[in-house]
């Protein structure tokens, strides 16, 4: 069965809402993730999806724009394992992560049986060829996805929508790290339908075979973080963000930390 039999209406989405530190999160899994973004395009709908991970959320409170495009995008999908760690101290209903790298494999895998079309922007030079040739080896039936590098700031709007305009795709994998590419997706893709944008930071790395993903057995555990900063040092910068979203989450599921809403 179609997984556009789904009633597109965000009732059901807005009752997955949760806050994280008071960042809005939806308790979503990876599969129901998928079925959603399926629907929306069946029915000619739009859609912005940010994959949430503390980084973000410690981001979106110390930033208010950033922080009021997180309350305005249609689904905030929980990747990062302490977005899940956070919830369960609380006892949330977020169990599941829907990483930005599982997420892109199941869409193509989606177009590939629906015939959408993928476009894949960002990342460094070939980097987003690479990763559609990965996307097509694993999805034959893939229409080959349009990549292009581009700018991530509004210098680049105008190459971005000349893009878009003629390759009309349904799927926009953004790869130019948070906040930009969510900036990127809402300037560029805001009067676009049908379409869905996500964020994806690094994925398009890893399709592309840039960077390893961490092994299995740390990426259960949680760890997959660990594994990049020891192959990414230079990260360590981006990741002090992760010790105070800790203790913030501890703070508030005991009670004493209460975020602004």
């Amino acid at each position: 069965m179609r997984t556009a039999t789904i009633n597109a209406t965000d009732t059901y989405i807005d009752e997955l809402e949760t806050r994280i530190l008071g960042v809005r999160v939806h308790a979503i899994s990876r599969a129901l993730t998928v079925a959603w973004i399926d629907a929306w395009l069946a029915s000619r709908q739009s859609a912005q999806v940010v994959t949430v991970n503390p980084e973000i959320v410690m981001r979106a409170r110390r930033d208010p724009t950033y922080g009021e495009l997180l309350e305005q995008s249609r689904l905030n999908v929980p990747d990062g394992a302490g977005i899940v760690a956070a919830a369960r101290l609380r006892r949330l209903s977020i169990s599941e992560r829907v990483t930005g790298v599982d997420l892109v494999d199941d869409l193509a895998g989606l177009a590939a049986v629906h015939g959408y079309r993928l476009l894949l922007a960002g990342a460094a030079p070939g980097v987003a060829d690479r990763a559609a040739a990965e996307l097509q080896r694993r999805h034959p039936a893939l229409i080959p996805p349009t990549t292009m590098v581009g700018e991530s700031g509004p210098d680049g709007d105008a190459e971005a929508q000349a893009v878009i305009h003629a390759t009309r795709p349904h799927i926009v994998l953004a790869a130019y790290g948070a906040p930009a590419q969510e900036h990127w997706i809402d300037r560029n893709l805001r009067d676009v339908t049908p379409v869905v944008g996500i964020g994806v930071g690094g994925t398009l790395d890893y399709l592309a075979g840039r960077i390893p993903r961490a092994p299995e057995p740390m990426r259960r555990l949680g760890l997959e973080w660990t594994y990049r900063l020891a192959r990414e040092p230079w990260r360590w910068r981006r990741m002090r963000a992760l010790p105070e979203f800790a203790r913030l989450a501890i703070l508030e599921a005991l009670g004493i930390e209460r975020p602004n809403q």
